[in-house]
């Protein structure tokens, strides 16, 4: 009657090995790595109903793109009390628990204190990643630091404040970066010290802008100076650096691969195996324009400077809106690495999947897949048939965060701080224009732009300082389709720009 189970895992007789740790830890990986998801690719990520390939579609909640059918999130519409399933509203505490358990029990296994500390440095990354995708859907909700009962007192408890929820979640973020192994040292593609120290980055972005425009605390620059100091550590590090290439292809082909191994730009990503017969079917659907049925916005088109540096309000470049070929014309180079324009990106004669399954810009109504705008997305299209046909084997790579969204985040905090220089913008903003050769931001010549000013006075009640703007405008830009949009146009309060 005393002896342990021979054919399951207890937690009598667990907790004993590295190996323990190992696999323990190896549970959170697919949950928090996503990239694409995994074989069909056809889960909905709540409450944000968004295909589980966020990294994509989440910008299908935005003013970037116009799904076929509304989503409720972004209307306003969602209520979470139709079901019962915590799960099903994407308020379920059970990676929490899981994650608890593991800071309640991984110091009995006895080996080196530091190989111990390197996977709860691991363990503390998720969880914060965790929280920050709580605070964000949900506001202020339960920090819990153990593994509940059914009859834990914590479950009557009321909700964590914003303030003590945000430092606990900074506590254990510095408590990762400090266990975590420096980039490039960490085994087998897991969690490294530049990872966690780009999540601290983010937060103090998201939280520092958050507090400022919604007036929630009078301590903003706390979170912008967190946001610049991790910036600055992955920035000075010299682990991380723009990809570089022909202008007119180096933009594209980012995030079209099956492999980001050597490549200076990509922070995390999740990769496939085809010895593991492990993958994805997202390139075959995202081909098929099938998830979700969308089409980028004039809105985001318009806001793509001219080759000479100005707005399409003020560039004697710019060709008019009589056609998409037309007006996707002498443009930014990456519009048209991200928006198909007509006659490009088509498949070769002969391709098995057809031509239908192209990403030339199909109207709604007409044949093969659906895109009701006419901008139909070129960025994170991989022109590989033999992966369409894997289906669930498809090897195209997840990238989740890179390095140029460091550069995003560091110019826009050190504007909001108040100590914006133009050495800040040489280091920053104008390195991703170099890569694709265009014309430098210059502050106090800064382009005129009517539309958007008008725009953020009709809907945002005034317009903002131009450099600010631009700063913006490169955001847009350069991280189109990356699933930063919504969370960008929440911490700005500029909601009505939907």
């Amino acid at each position: 009657m005393e002896r342990y189970p021979l054919d399951k895992i207890t937690d009598i007789n667990y907790w004993q090995t590295e190996n323990d740790l190992t696999l323990y830890v190896n549970n959170f990986y697919p949950i928090y790595v996503v990239g694409f998801g995994f074989q069909w690719q056809d889960q909905t990520i709540q409450p944000r109903g968004v295909n589980v390939g966020m990294t994509v579609y989440g910008d299908m909640l935005s003013d970037n793109a116009a799904p076929l059918s509304q989503n409720l999130y972004s209307s306003n519409l969602y209520t979470s009390y139709l079901t019962s399933d915590s799960k099903a509203i994407g308020y379920s505490y059970e990676n929490i628990r899981s994650l608890n358990i593991f800071l309640e029990n991984y110091n009995r296994v006895q080996i080196d204190q530091t190989i111990k500390n390197r996977y709860k440095g691991e363990v503390l990354f998720f969880k914060v990643y965790d929280y920050f995708d709580k605070l964000k859907n949900w506001g202020e909700v339960s920090w819990l630091s153990n593994s509940l009962q059914t009859n834990s007192e914590e479950l009557y408890l009321p909700k964590t404040s914003r303030e003590e929820l945000l430092d606990s979640m900074i506590t254990n973020l510095d408590l990762a970066i400090e266990y975590l192994p420096e980039g490039g040292s960490e085994s087998n593609n897991r969690i490294n010290k530049q990872m966690a120290l780009f999540l601290k980055a983010r937060i103090g972005l998201y939280e520092g802008t958050f507090r400022k425009y919604h007036n929630v605390a009078n301590d903003a620059n706390k979170f912008l100076e967190y946001c610049v100091d991790a910036s600055e550590e992955i920035m000075s590090g010299g682990k991380y650096n723009l990809i570089q290439g022909d202008k007119n292809a180096v933009y594209y082909n980012l995030f079209a691969t099956n492999t980001y191994v050597g490549n200076t730009e990509v922070i995390l990503a999740r990769e496939y195996s085809t010895a593991l017969s492990y993958g994805s079917a997202f390139s075959r659907y995202f081909t098929q324009n099938l998830r979700h049925q969308f089409g980028a916005t004039r809105s985001l088109v318009d806001d793509y400077l001219c080759e000479d540096g100005l707005s399409i309000s003020s560039s004697p470049l710019f060709l008019g809106k009589e056609s998409i070929t037309l007006e996707l014309q002498k443009r930014d180079p990456r519009l048209t690495q991200t928006i198909a324009n007509y006659g490009t990106y088509n498949l070769a004669v002969g391709v098995s999947q057809g031509a239908d399954n192209a990403p030339y810009p199909n109207l709604q109504g007409m044949s093969g897949n659906k895109c009701p705008t006419g901008y139909r997305l070129a960025k994170w299209w991989y022109n590989n048939p033999t992966d369409w046909n894997a289906t669930t084997n498809g090897q195209q790579a997840g990238l989740m965060w890179r390095y140029a969204e460091v550069l995003l985040n560091y110019a826009e905090a050190k504007f909001e701080l108040g100590e914006i220089s133009q050495t800040v913008i040489d280091n920053t903003i104008n390195k991703l224009r170099d890569r694709v050769k265009m014309p430098h931001l210059i502050i106090g010549n800064e382009p005129s732009d009517t539309r958007l000013d008008n725009i953020y006075t009709t809907y945002l009640g005034g317009t903002i300082n131009a450099t600010l703007r631009e700063i913006r405008r490169e955001r847009r830009v350069e991280l189109a389709f990356e699933n930063t949009r919504w969370d960008d146009l929440v911490r700005w309060k500029a909601g009505k720009l939907l």
